[in-house]
């Protein structure tokens, strides 16, 4: 088994000022098939609450400029490139560090101890690049994000009715842009049938449940540029009330709670009967992580992880 024992690590922002990192020019769609060679490495995806680290084996890549995915066992990603805007090499923390346009974490890569050495070097001198690293960073400062109001214009009957009408949940995503809505703003309109406010603290009761189980779950936790998913059983649940952690083989996750500003528990229809999931969202009211059972992609959501999600107590003062 590789070694999980080290502590997470998440690429430094761009007010870190980037001291001691070498520049690396990659054609990520180009190297991402080829990366299975390197193999055991630690990779880290991580947004403004969640860190979510897995260690495992790059393959089985498919996709194309637009949209990759890597389906490899504990190697599950799915990337959207156009986002990997700056790559460097952070010599001290071994690791290979990809940022977008502003400068915020997207994806880090770590070498381990099993990791191939000369395929890593390799790697590292094919795509050294010669500039500041700095450089790749747009200066124009980042608008500040708000949690706007729910649009008056929005025709909530015909979002809930397209809502009802799925068929695979990949169509909620072009359900959202045909109405013009922001995710967040679905689950306050959806009703409670298919979205409806949990306490942020009953996750931790899940979890636990979850645990005690031994049931099998999937943990979705992105940004823009990379979604990085676990299956698999928790082993460990650790909490103090501000921050939650989980240890599984070759995984851990650590959530910020004070960075997170609501929870849900959402349904979404399928030709196999549906999908339910536990969402959560921070104050600009971006989706930071996603919980839902393990699932074939050809049979039917999983009775227990149904039961449990559904059993969560709603938010108090909440219709």
């Amino acid at each position: 088994m590789p070694d999980t024992s080290l502590p997470s690590i998440e690429a430094p922002t761009v007010t870190d000022n980037a001291t001691g990192l070498l520049r690396l020019d990659v054609d990520w769609p180009a190297v991402l098939p080829r990366l299975g060679a390197l193999g055991p490495v630690r990779i880290v995806t991580a947004n403004s609450a969640i860190t979510h680290e897995k260690v495992g084996r790059f393959g089985n890549v498919s996709g194309n400029g637009h949209a990759i995915i890597v389906l490899n066992r504990d190697v599950d990603l799915r990337i959207f490139p156009r986002h990997w805007h700056r790559t460097a090499y952070d010599p001290a923390a071994g690791a290979i560090l990809v940022q977008d346009a502003a400068g915020k974490p997207v994806h880090a890569i770590h070498r381990t101890a099993e990791t191939d050495s000369a395929a890593w070097d390799a790697v590292l001198a094919e795509h050294r690049a010669d500039g500041d690293v700095a450089a790749d960073i747009d200066s124009g400062e980042a608008p500040v994000q708000t949690v706007a109001t729910v649009p008056v214009d929005i025709d909530v009957v015909g979002l809930r009715a397209a809502w009802a009408a799925m068929a695979d949940v990949h169509e909620f995503h072009g359900m959202l842009k045909r109405f013009g809505v922001a995710r967040l703003d679905a689950m306050r309109l959806a009703g409670g049938e298919f979205a409806r406010q949990i306490p942020l603290a009953a996750l931790t009761g899940l979890l636990d449940s979850a645990r005690d189980e031994r049931m099998e779950i999937m943990i979705f936790v992105g940004n823009a540029g990379c979604i990085q998913i676990h299956t698999g059983t928790i082993a460990t649940l650790r909490t103090d009330g501000a921050v939650l952690g989980l240890d599984g083989p070759a995984f851990r996750l650590h959530c910020d709670m004070a960075r997170l500003s609501s929870a849900w528990v959402v349904f979404k229809p399928t030709d196999k009967g549906g999908i339910t999931t536990v969402e959560l969202y921070n104050a600009q009211g971006e989706n930071c992580a996603i919980f839902c059972g393990q699932r074939d992609e050809d049979k039917p959501e999983r009775t227990e992880w149904r039961a449990l999600a559904r059993s969560m107590p709603d938010l108090p003062g909440v219709a």
